[in-house]
């Protein structure tokens, strides 16, 4: 498989939300931009191409532009435009450290882009430390003193359904799962019912499959 057939098979609807969203804020991503765990490039986002982009990350295998861990971040004051953290603050035993770091190397009216799972499996890289509300990412953000402009739900309960569903074809023996492959639209449709107006307003809401926290440095 390649291509889109296999980003539409192998990619989960998580990283496809993750991927969607990061393109809604691409405008953020302008200057001088760190993209702290990136090395390991995973969906379809790629950096635009006006950005200086800076990659940090402790997986000195896969290459980063600068090997740091997110909480010592060996860059002055101010000196980035734009941050990205997508996926990366659930692996951090410590992310009121990460974000307040995040904060110095900021510039002030800068932005802070982060994505974090909620309803979603365990998976180390190299650990899995947390999953928070977004009661808990305020007051995350609030000790960091970075402003949130956005704490948007990624995904609901009939997307978390349709993953369990989705996994388990992809685990199943090679003919069963070339045979579930047919079962994909329709989990696709099932997905799509966490757009409704009305399950926003029922007690389903209070199924979120992660955020996505977009948040400024106040000058």
């Amino acid at each position: 498989m390649t291509g889109g057939l296999a980003y539409y098979l192998g990619t989960s609807y998580r990283r496809k939300r993750v991927d969607a969203d990061l393109e809604s804020v691409a405008s953020v991503f302008a200057g001088r931009v760190l993209d702290v765990g990136g090395a390991r490039r995973r969906g379809r986002f790629r950096p635009p191409a006006h950005a200086r982009w800076v990659v940090a990350d402790v997986a000195v295998a896969l290459g980063p532009d600068v090997a740091a861990d997110v909480a010592a971040l060996p860059f002055r004051d101010g000196a980035f435009d734009a941050i990205k953290v997508t996926e990366v603050l659930e692996h951090v035993p410590d992310p009121a450290s990460a974000l307040a770091e995040c904060r110095r190397v900021l510039r002030a009216g800068g932005h802070v882009v982060i994505s974090a799972p909620f309803l979603e499996r365990l998976h180390g890289d190299p650990s899995d430390y947390g999953r928070y509300t977004e009661t808990m990412w305020r007051r995350l953000l609030a000790a960091a003193r970075l402003e949130p402009l956005t704490i948007a739900p990624q995904g609901g309960y009939f997307t978390h359904l349709a993953g369990l569903l989705r996994f388990l074809v992809l685990r199943a023996p090679a003919g069963v799962r070339h045979l579930g492959y047919g079962l994909f639209p329709a989990l696709d449709l099932m997905a799509r019912l966490d757009r409704s107006r009305r399950l926003a307003s029922s007690d389903f809401a209070a199924f979120v499959g992660g955020y996505l926290i977009v948040a400024t440095r106040k000058p």
